[in-house]
């Protein structure tokens, strides 16, 4: 498959600088640098996430997880946690084009999707006049919490920050420096404020499909999702294991979980 991996950032500025994220070096394709919010009550989530990912891949791509204690411990990542933070990822993706060296484009994806077609299509979407591009949803949760009990919050441009294509290399977006990420407010971030409406593309919705709002249209094969978010909760919280969707997440957990056990036995 071609498909490379990366299970950590403890040292982005050596392992993450290529000049490009979906170019070639020296003939060699460069692999896509794909972002994945961590958070440790999260894990298996993030492990089926990145299995998702690796699996369908027909191009070379490195998957690194945004762990908040690296982060600290590198010196990058000091905010406090603010009461409203569902995650542990919930500012520190923003640090995408800094741990990509402002190079190439990369992509940030909250933990909680899975992704049911080839990376390949979403990279061929990329356009270099944007600064950032993403699914721009028109999304009003009417829940009051999500996931394991987290508030639910509703602000405009909810979920757009939830997978996002970073054209790292844009002057616009060399505002993202550690020191913005731990300061500004989460409307600043969230909302893209430092861009211009302009500058941020438009992806498919069905990209970041959104598990209860978003709907498949019987006889539209182009309302199928691509990658499916749970964004009030998947199969790997209790509560949410009768989701929407939730049967092909738990599929896919049950082929990550024979491939460990499968490496395990030959090693």
């Amino acid at each position: 498959m071609g498909s490379a991996e990366m299970d950590s950032i403890s040292n982005p500025i050596e392992v993450i600088s290529d000049k490009s994220s979906n170019g070639t070096n020296n003939g060699t394709l460069i692999p896509f640098k794909i972002f994945v919010g961590y958070d440790p009550k999260e894990d298996i989530a993030y492990e089926v996430c990145k299995h998702s990912i690796l699996k369908r891949s027909s191009i070379p791509v490195e998957v690194h997880p945004i762990k908040q204690s690296e982060l600290r411990e590198m010196g990058i990542y000091w905010r406090e946690r603010g009461k409203l933070e569902s995650t542990e990822f919930s500012f520190s993706r923003f640090l995408t084009p800094h741990l990509a060296n402002f190079e190439g484009w990369a992509m940030f994806v909250d933990c909680d999707f899975l992704y049911l077609a080839d990376i390949k299509e979403l990279v061929d979407l990329i356009d270099d006049k944007f600064a950032i591009m993403c699914v721009q949803h028109d999304y009003a949760p009417k829940e009051t919490t999500k996931m394991d009990g987290a508030v639910q919050t509703v602000y405009p441009r909810k979920n757009w920050s939830s997978m996002v294509l970073y054209n790292c290399a844009h002057p616009k977006n060399k505002v993202l420096t550690p020191e913005i990420v731990n300061t500004q407010t989460g409307a600043f971030l969230h909302r893209f404020q430092w861009l211009e409406d302009h500058e941020i593309g438009d992806v498919p919705f069905v990209w970041n499909f959104l598990v209860g709002h978003n709907q498949v249209v019987e006889g539209k094969p182009e309302t199928n999702p691509k990658a499916i978010h749970y964004t009030l909760g998947g199969p790997w919280f209790e509560a949410w294991k009768d989701c929407e969707f939730g049967d092909l997440w738990l599929k896919e957990l049950e082929e990550y979980a024979k491939e460990k056990v499968a490496e395990k036995v030959a090693a």
